[in-house]
This record gives C-alpha cells, sequence and structure tokens, in this order.
C-alpha cells in the first residue's frame, strides 16, 4: 500500500504544481502584450512635455487645444488653475515641471502646469482594453488544466480501478467453487499486496478443501475395517455361550476400539496443527542436542540409528541453532524417524549439516522407498508403496512434518538415498 500512497501524493503534485506552472508560462505567451499601455504612458509623457512647452510659450494656448482633433489617440483639456485643487505637495511637484499621473479604468490623464497663464494642460489617452481577450484566455487554459488535471486522475485511477475490478471478479469466481482461480500479480501494481494476501489466502483455502476431502476418503475407508470388525463381534458375543470365548471377543472388541481412538487422535492432532500456526512459540533452538534426544528415544535393537553431526567442523566454537518452536521441531524430527524405523529394514541413516544460510537435516533409510510421486506423500492419509497391514500408522506423519516445515520457512524435499537405497528426506531450516 506504500506505493498507493507514494503514487497519489506524486499524482496530486504533478497536477497541481506542474500544470499550473505550464498553465501560467502559457498565459503569459498568449495573452497580449501587457507593456502596451506601459509604452503608451511613456509616449504620452513626452507628447504632452512637448505640447506643455510649446503651449506655455503661445499667447492664446486655449484656442490652439479647442482646435485641437476631437477624434485621435489623445485629446487635449485646457483647465484654469481655479477649477483644481491639489495637495500643496503635488501643485510644488507639478510647477518644478513635472506631470502628474492620473488613471482610472478607462484612461490615461497627465496633468501639466502652463505657469505663464497659470492654467492647466491635460493630455489624456483610452487604454487598450485587452480584458475581453485575456477572459477567454483564461477561460481556454483553466478548461485545460481541468482537462489535463481529470486526464491524470484517470491515468492514476484507471489502473487500480481495474486491478480492483479483477480483484473482486477473481473473488466471486472463487466463491463460486472455482477453487483454481488466482490472481495474475504484475510487476507494477498499486495493490500487489492485497493480490499476494488474496493469492495465499486462497491456497490455503484450496489446501483445507483437498484435506478435508483426503481426510472424508480416508477416515470412511480406515474406519469401515474397525467398524466391520466390531459389528461381527457383537454379532457373534450374541451367538455365543461359551464365556470364554466371549472374553476372547470382547478384548478383540477393545483393541478395535483402541485403533478408533489412536484415528480420531491423530485427526484431532492434525487438526489442532491448524490452528497453531499463528501462535508457534519460536525461539533459538539446539537443534543438535535435539536430535540427539529424539535419536536416544527411537533407539532400540531392531533399529540401528546412525548420527552424523558435522559439528566439529562446520560449528566448531558454537552450537547449532535455529528459530523455531522446540515443540513442534521435536514432532518432525521424531516423525521423520519413525517413518524411518517402520519402513526402513535395519539402518536409519541422521545427519545434520549447514548449508550456506540454512541447517540441513536429512534422515534416510534402508528400505523399499518412495515411489515416483514424491508429492502425494505429503497428502495426509497417504502411505508408502512398502506399507503393509503389519507397518502401524496412518499415513500423516509427512503431512504433519510438511505442515511444520512451511510454518519455519523451511523447505522439505525426498529422494532416494544413493548409499542404503531407500527413503532420503532433507528438510532446511533458516539459522
Amino acid at each position: 500500500m506504500r506505493l498507493l500512497t507514494l503514487s497519489l501524493i506524486t499524482g496530486v503534485l504533478v497536477a497541481t504544481i506542474g500544470l499550473g506552472w505550464a498553465l501560467d508560462n502559457l498565459f503569459y505567451y498568449f495573452s497580449p502584450d501587457t507593456d502596451n499601455n506601459i509604452h503608451n504612458i511613456t509616449t504620452l509623457e513626452t507628447i504632452g512635455q512637448d505640447l506643455s512647452t510649446t503651449l506655455n510659450d503661445l499667447e492664446q494656448p486655449k484656442a490652439f487645444i479647442n482646435n485641437w482633433p476631437k477624434q485621435g489617440h489623445f485629446n487635449l483639456v485646457y483647465f484654469e488653475s481655479s477649477d483644481i485643487q491639489l495637495p500643496q505637495a503635488l501643485m510644488t511637484q507639478v510647477r518644478e515641471g513635472q506631470p502628474l499621473l492620473l488613471t482610472d479604468d478607462n484612461e490615461i490623464s497627465l496633468y501639466y502646469f502652463l505657469s505663464k497663464h497659470n492654467s492647466w494642460l491635460v493630455v489624456k489617452s483610452t487604454l487598450i482594453d485587452d480584458g475581453s481577450n485575456n477572459a477567454s484566455i483564461k477561460l481556454i487554459l483553466t478548461l485545460v488544466f481541468y482537462a489535463f488535471l481529470i486526464f491524470f486522475i484517470w491515468m492514476w485511477t484507471h489502473p487500480l480501478i481495474a486491478r480492483l475490478i479483477n480483484l473482486r471478479n477473481t473473488a466471486q469466481a472463487f466463491g463460486k467453487g472455482q477453487l483454481e482461480q488466482r490472481i495474475e500479480v504484475g510487476a507494477v501494481s498499486y495493490v500487489k499486496d492485497l493480490e499476494l494476501e488474496f493469492n495465499q489466502m486462497a491456497q490455503r483455502i484450496t489446501n483445507l478443501v483437498n484435506d478435508v476431502k483426503l481426510i472424508g476418503s480416508a477416515v470412511s475407508h480406515d474406519m469401515r475395517t474397525p467398524l466391520a470388525r466390531m459389528r461381527f463381534g457383537i454379532d457373534t458375543i450374541a451367538e455365543e455361550e461359551d464365556p470364554a470365548q466371549q472374553k476372547r471377543y470382547l478384548q478383540r472388541l477393545g483393541q478395535d476400539v483402541d485403533e478408533m481412538t489412536k484415528l480420531v487422535e491423530v485427526l484431532l492432532d492434525y487438526s489442532r496443527l491448524e490452528q497453531v500456526m499463528i501462535n508457534l512459540d519460536k525461539t533459538s533452538v539446539n537443534i543438535s542436542k535435539l536430535v540427539e534426544g529424539c535419536i536416544h528415544n527411537k533407539q532400540s535393537d531392531k533399529t540401528q540409528i546412525l548420527f552424523d553431526s558435522q559439528k566439529q567442523l562446520d560449528f566448531p566454537d558454537e552450537d547449532v541453532m535455529v528459530t523455531g518452536d522446540s515443540k513442534y521441531l521435536s514432532i518432525l524430527i521424531n516423525n521423520l524417524l519413525q517413518n524411518a524405523i517402520n519402513y526402513g529394514k535395519s539402518t536409519v541413516h541422521v545427519k545434520l549439516y549447514q548449508d550456506k544460510d540454512n541447517i540441513c537435516l536429512t534422515i534416510a533409510d534402508d528400505g523399499a522407498g518412495f515411489n515416483d510421486n514424491h508429492q502425494d506423500m505429503l497428502k495426509p492419509f497417504v502411505r508408502g508403496n512398502a506399507a503393509t497391514d503389519i507397518t502401524k500408522g496412518y499415513g500423516m506423519g509427512l503431512a504433519i512434518v510438511n505442515r511444520i516445515t512451511e510454518w519455519h520457512n523451511g523447505q522439505l524435499k525426498i529422494t532416494r538415498c544413493e548409499t542404503l537405497l531407500g527413503a532420503r528426506v532433507e528438510v532446511r531450516l533458516p539459522r
């Protein structure tokens, strides 16, 4: 939104200051020469000075003035001294030979004192009236100013309105069920942040809807078997009269109930993960000690877990630290270890090292590995191709790992281990 505010301020400044300055110069360029009246006054002073000198030497200056043409650029008027009353300061100025200039809206008047006749000569000239022309120019330039102002506002608002209309149409289509709808974010957009937020929100909703679909189908599939066994067991108990057999069937029913309880707990745990995304307690976590603790808890006679930490090489004088929530990082590590133990044969290789600004954790096993479509393994209730009825689990491990990795701004990569020939999962977390 900072781009929107900056562009608005820039547009207003350009429209007001820039256009005002440009049109002001145009006005002076196209308006009539305003120096005409100044030039007219100078000419009038010269003519008036010569006439006053000449008339002052004549015996009948009034007769000369009466014969002066009435139609012309200049008019002459003769006054007796008694007809004009002036302040003493002005009288002194005029008697010394300086003309007295008086103007009104229509004409210019220069007063000269004829000392030999004790009278006054008034030379008058009509002002050049360019008011109508100036008014027309002002009107035209005003219209041009507002036209350019509207044009600039349109240029600024048109991309904004177009992006907002696109956002509205995309949101309406998304609301009608077209979950693939996204906004193409341009390189320059006033609402780029809003568009990115919409795309992220749409992706989260799409993932949530897909998860709900997967969970719904998976739950209906996984719960059908224990429910069928429970129904069969109940019918068998009703028909069985042997107490020992009834007790055996009741134990099996208890196992089926426990299996359904675990499935419900897994679903609840996964749903809780959707809510804690905004409540992660991120601190500085010693990841090397966290990995060592998780490995210690998972050690068994069946599987050998090898831990290869390059602390001696990459971190000789400091602990391996990452910023994250230690609780959920422990869940991430335990799920990866448990998957490797469940699907591996006898060996699990754990490696912790630094790659540029990231801390990399890789866990590999010697099992059958994953199929070619690795992205499907990150979805809930999707199990590996080596999963059997003997291998316990609901296909939630990697889905939870992927979600926790995303919350820590990390990356999850699934490949095949070149040495153990099984699955290899790599988690990259920023330091």
